[in-house]
């Protein structure tokens, strides 16, 4: 069972995510994983434990392993699939996931020398400068994550 902080959390996990184009059960699921004692679950325990239908469960489990958040395992002689993060590469998931972002510049760019003659000047240095920071990030991210490994060790 989970407390009311747990439940609490998992909520706020799942708006978080919700408010970055998820469906809202995929980030409670994501909630759940990270809360969960043996940060597993399986599909049972995803139905009970969030109070939702078979069927939804069954789409947002499909999409995050799909999107390779999550993966599952068995045990010999059980027939249940345990659902647990894949936490492991982290770093480069996020790593990628950044640089992602970086290729806003590409469109960004074409749209400034579309504006080429635009009277509204204010909107193209705000446009220009967004280019200029999307470029510094792109070049700053793998720094990041390099001084992030190097404290570590």
């Amino acid at each position: 069972m989970l407390t009311e902080k747990q439940k609490e959390l998992i909520e706020r996990i799942g708006v978080f995510h919700e408010h970055k184009g998820m469906q809202p059960l995929v980030g409670r699921i994501i909630g759940l994983l990270l809360v969960h004692k043996e940060a597993e679950a399986t599909f049972e325990e995803v139905v009970e434990m969030l109070g939702v239908s078979k069927s939804a469960v069954s789409n947002a489990l499909t999409f995050l392993q799909a999107k390779d958040r999550i993966t599952y395992y068995t045990k010999p002689g059980d027939r249940k699939r345990y659902f647990r993060l894949q936490m492991k590469n982290w770093s480069e998931d996020l790593e990628k996931e950044m640089l992602e972002i970086t290729k806003m510049k590409e469109f960004i760019d074409d749209v400034i020398k579309v504006r080429e003659g635009s009277t509204c000047t204010e909107f193209k240095t705000c446009l220009v400068e967004f280019s200029s920071f999307l470029d510094f990030f792109k070049k700053e991210i793998p720094t990041l994550f390099k001084n992030f490994r190097g404290q570590k060790a």
